[in-house]
């Protein structure tokens, strides 16, 4: 395949996201690496973006499908990292305020819309797995679209909450309030890129083809896009004062077994821990990514013996 916009649209994501990933990597030391920490997600979503970019730039010297797969599924897949972030930093925001008054809110809100997160990325992967055939013609999976419309909904509850939260906004600790500001200017990018994914998904607008639609489009409203949201939350982790764990509230520390008692023993005598439904769906969509690999390196090695 001949070298074209696209693909100096992964070099620039590589130039972009090469510092943000080691910026993203400080900040998670400061703040934690805990699953409910925002900035932990800002960095997986750096890390998508460089491997993706990396896959991109592949497809120029190898034309396998497994490859224009994983292609598929890392840029669908990069919606979740930005609302999964999101969540994080209310989350905190929100333990903040409930210190000093009341919310209407708890750990099983946001517990749910991690869920509807996770799920949309599970079904992405499993779409983008499925999207290419022979050819490399690209057509949009019906898990796809399912996934599209629950990262729909948990950006409605994000943005619903935003808004809840900004009318309990004085009551959060003078630190905490630059939060609920960078989700405020987040948001506006996060839905253009939002967009960009439902029309992909669900219509027919040649335009907004994954494969091989406008790369100016899919520079403003998807790359530009993510980049804005990384640049926000990672300037925002950097100027906000590291909370102790001792300290999160219950929002923030949200565990997904909660009080079941719950140390288990493994066969041979090794604790361990109950996985909860969060830690199911992760291992679910990791042992998904694993097999898009193995069946890469299975047509790589197919390729090479001939």
């Amino acid at each position: 395949m001949k070298f074209n916009a696209r693909g100096g649209i992964s070099i620039l994501e590589l130039f972009l996201y090469f510092p943000s990933f080691f910026i993203a990597v400080y900040i998670c030391y400061r703040h934690g690496f805990g699953r409910s920490s925002g900035w932990v997600f800002t960095l997986i979503l750096c890390l998508i973006r460089i491997i993706g970019a990396c896959c991109q730039l592949a497809t120029y010297h190898s034309k396998s499908q497994g490859l224009f797969e994983a292609t598929i599924i890392l840029d669908s897949v990069g919606i979740s990292p930005l609302l999964l972030a999101t969540l994080g930093l209310l989350s905190r925001c929100i333990d903040s305020i409930k210190k000093t008054s009341t919310f209407p809110l708890s750990a099983i809100h946001f517990r749910t819309i991690q869920l509807l997160i996770t799920i949309g990325l599970i079904l992405s992967i499993a779409g983008g797995s499925n999207s290419i055939s022979s050819g490399d013609n690209f057509k949009v999976q019906s898990t796809s679209k399912v996934g599209i419309i629950l990262y729909i909904l948990a950006y409605v509850a994000l943005t619903l909450i935003s808004l809840l939260t900004g009318f309990k906004l004085s009551q959060a600790a003078s630190g905490e309030k630059r939060l609920l500001l960078a989700v405020i200017l987040a948001l506006p990018f996060i839905l253009v890129r939002l967009v960009y994914s439902t029309l992909a998904a669900l219509t027919h607008f040649q335009e907004f083809n994954l494969l091989t639609g406008s790369v100016a489009i899919f520079a403003i409203m998807a790359v530009a896009m993510e980049f804005a949201v990384v640049l926000i939350y990672l300037v925002t982790g950097w100027t906000t004062n590291v909370v102790p764990a001792s300290q999160r509230g219950p929002i923030m520390s949200r565990p997904w077994k909660g009080n079941s008692h719950g140390a288990i023993f493994h066969p041979g005598g090794r604790q361990g821990r109950r996985q909860g439904p969060i830690h199911g769906l992760v291992n679910a969509a990791v042992a998904a990514a694993q097999q898009q690999i193995a069946q890469q390196s299975g047509e790589v090695g197919r390729s090479g013996m001939r």
